[in-house]
């Protein structure tokens, strides 16, 4: 039985490690500029990299940035949109 758990978290530890070395290869792939308004990012600036909202799409390991203010608003654009739908 204990076999069988060493396995187990072989396993897990093998794919936690695998998911990190991905996410770490798309770290290359971050702009350096918002995505939507070209404001410039600082990969240095600690309130920078706590407030910028990265957007990963994994199919086609695309990277995107957003600054606070764009991704602002997306939010209230996409909260307006719904709310139209509802109407």
């Amino acid at each position: 039985m204990s076999n069988h758990k060493r396995k187990i978290r072989r396993n897990k530890k093998k794919r936690t490690e695998k998911e990190l070395r991905e996410k770490l290869m798309m770290f290359d792939k971050l702009p350096e500029e918002c995505s939507a308004c070209q404001k410039v990012f600082d990969k240095r600036s600690k309130e920078q990299v706590l407030n910028w909202n990265v957007v990963v799409r994994k199919k086609e390991e695309i990277v995107r940035l957003y600054c606070p203010e764009c991704w602002k608003k997306a939010i209230d654009l996409i909260k307006q949109v719904e709310e139209n739908e509802k109407e």
